[in-house]
């Protein structure tokens, strides 16, 4: 049963990530509203992971920090998760559950880029990850992923189709 679940989740990685339709991995952009003063937040990729670890729950600011995920198949979760905390989201089940007890849930999940585009541009303190393509003047990116590594300068490139 376990080789089941070993293989299942391997097809299922490989496919999402193989699903770009250009071949080549997305660059992701991580976001925050056009509210947060980017310039002003020394930000950390130890910190990103942090917050979607729900381990850091305010800005320096003092505003509460409300991130969202891709739903659990979502292309770009995969590769945020893996990248960002380590390990796919499927793999983050117990964690979560045992965070569940003591009053801590994961942030919260919506199914598309324009979801995600939506819930920050109209959430204080919110924060989360869309391909950089779909950038727009709704959110500010505070890192990027590129190539499996985060950044807190913008890629020279975009990887984006013309």
């Amino acid at each position: 049963m376990h080789y089941l679940t070993i293989i299942v989740l391997f097809i299922s990685m490989t496919a999402s990530l193989n699903a770009f339709s250009n071949g080549r991995q997305p660059i992701i952009a991580v976001v925050v509203d056009t509210k947060e003063n980017v310039a002003d937040l020394k930000f950390t990729s130890n910190e990103l992971r942090l917050i979607f670890l729900r381990k850091q729950l305010y800005w320096p600011m003092g505003r509460r920090i409300k991130p969202v995920n891709l739903t659990a198949e979502h292309p770009l979760r995969l590769l945020f998760s893996q990248t960002v905390l380590g390990s796919p989201p499927k793999k983050q089940v117990d964690y979560w559950n045992g965070l569940y007890f003591n009053g801590i849930s994961p942030p919260y999940s919506v199914n598309s880029e324009e979801a995600v585009l939506r819930y920050i541009s109209q959430t204080d303190g919110a924060i989360g990850y869309i391909n950089a393509c779909k950038l727009d003047d709704r959110v500010n990116p505070l890192a990027w992923i590129v190539n499996n590594q985060i950044s807190m300068s913008e890629p020279a490139t975009s990887n984006c189709d013309d």
